[in-house]
């Protein structure tokens, strides 16, 4: 079956981390554009 061995493993984690950065940037951004956005709402009374 599918295994990691060192090799492999010292090959993939830089871009698994670069994933989970760009993951953790995605979803603070979103979370930053909804705040913006509901205060934005509330301010024009809407």
């Amino acid at each position: 079956m599918f295994g990691i061995d060192t090799y492999s493993f010292g090959t993939l984690w830089p871009s698994l981390l670069g994933v989970a950065g760009m993951t953790a940037a995605m979803i603070w951004a979103f979370v930053k554009v909804r705040k913006l956005m509901n205060e934005d709402a509330h301010k024009h009374g809407k």
